[in-house]
């Protein structure tokens, strides 16, 4: 008995630490987004430029692995296609306005901020539909505010010709638009839709709307021929767009939401530490102070909804 039970406690332990591996390389991964995207930047292209083309490489990648695994990309209602269609815009709108933020002010205080989604989901949940209005919640809520603060008036938020206020408000936005995504999912039951068909249509249609606004805004999308730029592509669509989100979920599959969102400040911190080293961002202690208090937040609102979610 005790042979077996040693057998299942290692089973258990390769599962866990296998599902802290994914979850490590999902956040590392996702933190070079402003890497990448501020690459092809520099390189001439437009915002729409850069993000058709990330979600486009992605969605191509998703269609030939789900023909590969014979998974259907079928569409099998209109209710489907609303909430496909309404997730993929505000997956869009998350796209752009953190984009915007890695222009205009330190890329890892942008990602800092976006990476406080959990805390605008949990404060979004306790307002609007009545869930879990503790003390531990509203604490965190304002730890994360006054994070805000401290990174705001901090010391290397600026960035050379960026425009610092529409830094930070594009990258809060980015956060209440990334929050709204999970809260809409689950209140219209889209997570219900089988996984590679979901993220697919997601990613194309993100592709698809930007590609549209391309046109209408700049009046076209531009051509890409050069290899440097083609290496940024695939680097943003398919390492931190394509691993990011498979590893994210083998991770929450194995170690479950939680400890994945708690690993997901290594994302923040990759983007720091990307950004120190190869784009000339030096983030002073107070904003660094700032960066640290929301991560702290972060980690105690998903620990303690851990806690209080029921039993099944």
């Amino acid at each position: 008995m005790s042979h077996i039970l040693t057998r299942y406690e290692k089973k258990k332990r390769r599962i866990t630490l296998n599902g802290i591996f994914y979850a490590a390389i999902s956040s590392i991964s996702f933190g070079f987004s402003p890497l990448f995207s501020l690459g092809l930047i520099a390189a001439g292209l437009s915002n729409f430029d850069v993000l058709s083309y990330r979600w486009m490489v992605a969605a191509i990648v998703l269609v030939i692995y789900a023909l590969c695994k014979k998974k259907s990309l079928r569409i099998s209602s209109f209710d489907e296609a609303w909430k496909i269609a309404l997730l993929s815009a505000l997956r869009a709108i998350t796209s752009i306005t953190l984009l915007i933020g890695y222009a205009n002010i330190a890329s890892g205080v942008a990602s800092t901020i976006n990476f406080m989604y959990p805390v605008i989901v949990t404060m979004t949940m306790m307002i609007f539909f009545g869930e879990d209005k503790s003390w531990i919640n509203v604490g965190a809520i304002a730890l994360s505010i006054f994070g805000v603060y401290m990174m705001s008036s901090g010391e290397g938020l600026k960035v050379v010709g960026g425009n610092t206020e529409l830094g930070l408000a594009c990258s809060l936005v980015s956060a209440i638009s990334f929050a709204a995504y999970y809260v809409v999912m689950k209140q219209v039951k889209a997570d219900k839709i089988e996984v590679v068909k979901f993220t697919t249509w997601v990613m194309l249609l993100s592709a698809i709307y930007f590609i549209m606004a391309g046109v209408i805004v700049d009046g076209k999308i531009s051509l890409v021929i050069d290899g440097k730029s083609w290496l940024y592509i695939l680097g943003l669509g398919l390492w931190a767009t394509m691993v990011s989100n498979f590893t994210g979920v083998k991770a929450v599959r194995r170690i479950g939401p939680t400890l994945t969102s708690i690993l997901g400040a290594l994302q923040p911190l990759t983007a720091v530490i990307l950004g120190a080293f190869f784009l000339d961002e030096h983030l002073g202690p107070k904003t660094i102070g700032g960066i640290v208090l929301i991560m702290i937040a972060v980690g105690i609102v998903v620990t303690h909804h851990k806690k209080a979610s029921p039993k099944p």
